[in-house]
């Protein structure tokens, strides 16, 4: 995910920072909330923005593999700031949040449907329009040809679940930071 945001805090806190002893403690202390912060937005957006029902901002679940691999890189402190990221390891991750077109081809194949005894096609479903497809143990079948070649696009639009469930919490970051800062300048490390 390469949405990036910056959380500051207000201005009056920002000119009082120079005043902290410990700076060094000021930035674990930071690295650490961040690090807490972290956890809550990620059962944010496995709750919010990950188990559905499908809209502009979430998915649904079919297989929870996107909405358990949802996780934080712990914190790292950086010249005057703390860095981490909330993302998801899975492949196709990326594409539901920042949205994409895939080409499809389909290829020649064949597959074995079920018959009876007749030679006529196993079916069930609503009205009997779905065949059964035979496995190995299965005697009885009939071979059918599927032609090749056929094209199609599928547009899969950008739903950034992870980048709505940063935004949604990015008011805690700042009042959470700004806690922080002030327990620093009162001397409640």
């Amino acid at each position: 995910m390469s949405q990036a945001f910056d959380i500051e805090i207000s201005g009056d806190l920002v000119a009082a920072i120079p005043r902290i002893q410990d700076q060094a403690g000021y930035a674990r202390s930071m690295a650490r909330e961040m690090d807490y912060q972290n956890q809550l937005t990620v059962a944010r957006i496995q709750q919010g923005h990950l188990s559905g029902p499908t809209t502009d901002s979430s998915l649904s679940v079919r297989t929870n593999r996107l909405r358990s691999s949802a996780n934080a890189s712990p914190s790292v402190i950086l010249g005057t700031g703390v860095v981490s990221t909330i993302g998801s390891n899975v492949v196709y991750a990326r594409i539901h949040e920042e949205g994409g077109v895939i080409q499809r081809t389909v290829k020649a194949g064949s597959v074995k449907l079920r018959t009876n005894k007749r030679g006529d096609i196993l079916r069930h479903g609503a009205n009997g329009k779905l065949a059964i497809f035979a496995g190995k143990q299965h005697k009885l079948f009939k071979e059918v040809k599927l032609k090749g070649g056929k094209s199609y696009t599928i547009t899969i639009p950008a739903r950034a679940p992870f980048g709505h469930g940063i935004a949604d919490r990015l008011p805690e970051y700042t009042a959470a930071f700004e806690k922080v800062t002030e327990d620093f300048l009162g001397g409640r490390n």
